[in-house]
């Protein structure tokens, strides 16, 4: 919905932009939200805190699974002893009534499970959105601080991964996505910081003063 709504956006000003020839032309620069949302380090955190919060969350949850298999476990073993006729028969209907209390017992665990997923589902969704929106405000700030800077009018969402692209066609020019990225990482903590790929072996690098010159033609 929001890049359908930008979209039209962009058409309207591109139709009022080619209108009026009289008036100073629009300065529009473009950047890619999916990449810089994904490069950018408290990205990178808060989808470790989410991460850490569904394990805490799936080892309660275990509990409870283990908790039923008991119970399960103790009913099928009850009713075994209630159906051996090497039992008396106060043993088996001692046993019978121990089932039905098990079986209670099993539809009270499965119940709770059933709760206990359905409000941790809802927790995550919201600390998911949660975050999301954090992340997004901070980017929208340095965006608008780098756009003020460089004089634009107006920056658009240029990311494609959507079939309502905000931007149909962009040539590449006043794109601000690496300069929003290296703004918001620039106090990125060191294990948040992107590592560089290791040189190939036997790879010569620019600063490489001991590599040997090449041998003249």
């Amino acid at each position: 919905m929001i890049h359908s709504r930008l979209a039209v956006l962009a058409l309207a000003l591109v139709a009022f932009t080619g209108a009026a020839h009289a008036q100073e032309a629009l300065k529009i620069g473009t950047i890619n939200l999916d990449k810089t949302f994904s490069a950018y380090w408290k990205t990178l955190m808060s989808r470790s805190q989410v991460a850490e919060r569904e394990a805490d969350f799936k080892k309660i949850e275990q509990d409870l699974i283990n908790d039923i298999k008991l119970v399960t476990e103790e009913f099928a073993r009850l009713r075994q002893s209630a159906q051996d006729p090497a039992n008396s028969e106060a043993k088996r209907e001692a046993d019978v009534k121990k089932m039905q209390e098990k079986e209670g017992e099993h539809r009270r665990l499965t119940a709770r499970r059933a709760e206990y997923n359905r409000n941790a589902q809802r927790t995550m969704v919201d600390m998911q959105n949660r975050l999301t929106r954090a992340r997004m405000d901070e980017i929208k700030e340095v965006v608008a601080a780098l756009a003020k800077e460089a004089g634009y009018d107006l920056v658009i969402n240029s990311a494609q991964g959507n079939v309502m692209a905000s931007v149909v066609y962009t040539a590449g020019k006043n794109d601000i996505t690496d300069k929003v990225i290296a703004e918001l990482n620039k106090d990125a903590p060191e294990e948040y910081k992107a590592k560089q790929p290791p040189a190939a072996e036997g790879a010569v690098t620019p600063a490489d003063s001991t590599a040997p010159a090449p041998p003249k033609k």
